[in-house]
């Protein structure tokens, strides 16, 4: 819970370094005309991003709840772990 809170605090471009240095990519879904909202594993928690473009970006939140992850599920392949 420490690591989620002091992610919250930092300010958004120190947000996305830390989420690029010590993220790891999910899945990705469409959000409005144009944008993407792409889901990071960092440490403990979650991360979802919003790119209106690959410039433009808005942290939209972090968390822990998996039921966040729920738009999400369909793209992730999880038969290497099954087998």
């Amino acid at each position: 819970m420490r690591a989620l809170a002091a992610f919250n605090r930092l300010p958004p471009p120190a947000q996305l370094t830390y989420v690029w240095e010590q993220g790891y990519y999910l899945a990705a879904r469409p959000m409005g005309a144009a944008g993407l909202v792409r889901v990071y594993e960092v440490d403990v928690f979650f991360v979802e991003i919003n790119f209106a473009t690959p410039s433009d970006f808005e942290i939209l939140r972090a968390f822990h709840e998996s039921v966040y992850l729920q738009p999400y599920l369909d793209q992730i392949d999880l038969a290497g772990l099954l087998s």
